[in-house]
C-alpha cells in the first residue's frame, strides 16, 4: 500500500467535513474580504481551511494551504495543497458550483487528489496508476473520458467569472461544437473525467497551485491529460505557488491543435 493509499479515506472523510462547514454559511450572512490579488475571501473558505489543516496536521507530509500557507511536516518530498473552497466567487453567487480540494504532492508530481462539490453532493477522487472515481447518491462508479478527436464534437467548459476576449477568440477558432459556463477548475476537470466535457484552458497566470493539483489527477487517471498552453506537463512551484503558463485539461485526442491554437493567441506565454 502506497502512502497516498493509506491517506484516502482520511482526505475523503476531512473534505466532507469541511464541506459541511462551508454549507453551514451558504444561506446565511457571513463577512467577504478582498485579498491583496483582488480575489474574494468568505468566512466560509476560512472555517473549510481550519478543518483540512488540522486534521492533516496529524499526517507526515507538509501543508501548503490557499490562506495560512506553508506549514512544515515530517516529511520532505511531499506536501498537501488545499483548497478550502475553489469558486469562492460561485459560492457568494450561490450557484452551487464550488469545491473542497485536497491533494498530495510527491516530488513536484500530484499522485493524489480529492474533489468534493458539497452544495451537489458529488465526490470525485484519484490515486496515481489506479483510476479515478465518482460516489454520488451512495454509489461509486469509475470515470474514464470520452477521447473524442475531433475538435468539432468537443464542449468546452468556460469560466463564469474569468473568460476574457482573449479566451473568447481562442475558442472560436477551436470551433468547438458547444461551451458552457461553469464555476470551480476542480469542478470543470471533473465534469471532462466524468464524460460531461472535453476540454478547458486557463491562459492567466493567476491560478494558484491549489486549483490544480487535486483534479490533475482525477482528470489524469480517467484518461485525460491536463498541461500548460505551450503543451508542457504542469510545474508546480512551491516558491511562488503559481501556475505562471497557463493550465489545460483534456479529455480528447487534439492537444496538438489545441496547444497550436493558443500558441498562435497568446504571446505572453
Amino acid at each position: 500500500m502506497t502512502a497516498a493509499d493509506s491517506y484516502l479515506e482520511r482526505v475523503i472523510d476531512l473534505t466532507k467535513n469541511a464541506g459541511k462547514e462551508a454549507l453551514k454559511y451558504y444561506r446565511e450572512d457571513y463577512s467577504i474580504e478582498e485579498k491583496a490579488d483582488d480575489s474574494p475571501v468568505t468566512e466560509a473558505d476560512l472555517a473549510s481551511e481550519e478543518v483540512l489543516v488540522e486534521g492533516l496536521k496529524e499526517t507526515d507530509p507538509g501543508i501548503i494551504a490557499e490562506e495560512e500557507g506553508f506549514i512544515p511536516g515530517k516529511s520532505e518530498d511531499c506536501n498537501w495543497i488545499v483548497d478550502p473552497l475553489d469558486g469562492t466567487q460561485d459560492f457568494i453567487d450561490k450557484t452551487g458550483e464550488f469545491s473542497i480540494m485536497v491533494g498530495l504532492l510527491r516530488e513536484g508530481r500530484p499522485v493524489l487528489g480529492v474533489v468534493f462539490a458539497p452544495a451537489k453532493e458529488k465526490l470525485w477522487y484519484g490515486v496515481r496508476n489506479q483510476a479515478a472515481y465518482l460516489v454520488e447518491d451512495g454509489s461509486k462508479r469509475k470515470l474514464e473520458v470520452r477521447k473524442k478527436s475531433d475538435l468539432s464534437d468537443y464542449v468546452l467548459i468556460a469560466s463564469r467569472n474569468h473568460f476574457s476576449p482573449q479566451d473568447e477568440a481562442v475558442s472560436g477558432q477551436l470551433g468547438v461544437s458547444e461551451i458552457v459556463r461553469m464555476g470551480s477548475l476542480g469542478i470543470k476537470f471533473c465534469s471532462i473525467a466524468e464524460n460531461k466535457a472535453d476540454l478547458v484552458y486557463y491562459t492567466t497566470d493567476k491560478l494558484g497551485i491549489w486549483d490544480c493539483c487535486a483534479p490533475q489527477v482525477i482528470l489524469e487517471e480517467a484518461g485525460g491529460e491536463a498541461f500548460d498552453v505551450n503543451g508542457n506537463e504542469l510545474q508546480y512551484d512551491l516558491e511562488e505557488r503559481r501556475m505562471s503558463r497557463g493550465v489545460v485539461g483534456i479529455g480528447g485526442e487534439a492537444r496538438e491543435e489545441v496547444v497550436k491554437v493558443l500558441q498562435r493567441n497568446i504571446e505572453a506565454f
